[in-house]
């Protein structure tokens, strides 16, 4: 099993997100035989996104820091596992954190990694690591991974002798909830949210075909644009319907033009 850890801390290996990631690989390491490789995203010096949408509208390969990204997802690609770990700064993610994920704006438009499992993981010195998790895996689920677990530690008190037994075991629960969905294999069936998400972008790449091209030929190429959702899998009907009925609505909302600010 190869498990990629992808750390988005300015601290790197002194970091408590990156002790969590490792707690993790103890525990893993004891279960299972794994390869396990950290990617720090403060020695990539990765260029800041300009939001032009260059990638989303022509394809990534347009992206002026294409060169850059693309062994980023050359090592997603490689892996079984991926490990997106980021420590609360200001109940969000790290700076390098996010501009990953805004260089990589694409895979909202056109997922790419339906098959690989995901871990979200976090650490704060005081609160923020359930909104952490929740968007570091609304984020993953977007991008087309299956999510198989989330592990969020205190950094203050990592070292407490009290905490110790409850870090070890929170982290072998953890590694068995991964060992089991990998050595499982398939993909979980999309919920509510995985079926609005997909019928939303669906909406919005059937009306801007024009303004961006390269995301309509790919949805029509992967038969997407008739699809309930981007792979063959037994969807739930009523959360199918539910999931159609926000299309339309919001399709009928763009079509009168009713969408109004948000105050």
């Amino acid at each position: 099993m190869r498990v990629l850890a992808i750390i988005g801390t300015p601290t790197k290996e002194e970091g408590f997100t990156t002790r969590t990631v490792e707690v993790l690989e103890q525990s893993l390491r004891s279960k299972a035989e794994i390869r396990y490789e950290y990617l720090y995203l403060e020695d990539r010096n990765l260029s800041r996104c300009q939001g032009h949408l260059t990638c989303v509208k022509f394809g990534e390969q347009q992206c002026p820091f294409h060169d850059e990204i693309a062994p980023i997802k050359a090592a997603i690609e490689a892996a079984d596992v991926v490990i997106l770990a980021s420590p609360v700064h200001c109940f969000n993610v790290s700076t390098l954190m996010k501009n990953l994920i805004d260089l990589f704006v694409y895979q909202m438009h056109r997922p790419q990694f339906f098959g690989k499992k995901a871990v979200v993981v976090t650490a704060a010195a005081g609160a923020g690591q359930n909104a952490v998790l929740k968007y570091l895996h609304k984020t993953a689920r977007i991008w087309g991974f299956d999510v198989v677990a989330q592990f969020g530690t205190h950094a203050g008190l990592f070292t407490h002798e009290s905490y110790q037994p409850k870090l070890a075991a929170a982290a072998a629960r953890v590694a068995d909830k991964i060992i089991a969905e990998v050595k499982r294999g398939r993909t979980g069936a999309p919920g509510l949210a995985d079926l609005i998400n997909f019928r939303v972008w669906r909406s919005v790449v059937a009306r801007t075909r024009e303004a961006s091209p390269y995301d309509w030929n790919h949805w029509q190429k992967s038969g997407w644009l008739e699809q309930d959702y981007y792979f063959p899998v037994k969807v739930n009907a009523l959360s199918n319907g539910i999931a159609a009925l926000l299309e339309r609505v919001i399709g009928w909302a763009i079509r009168n033009g009713s969408v109004k600010p948000i105050t």
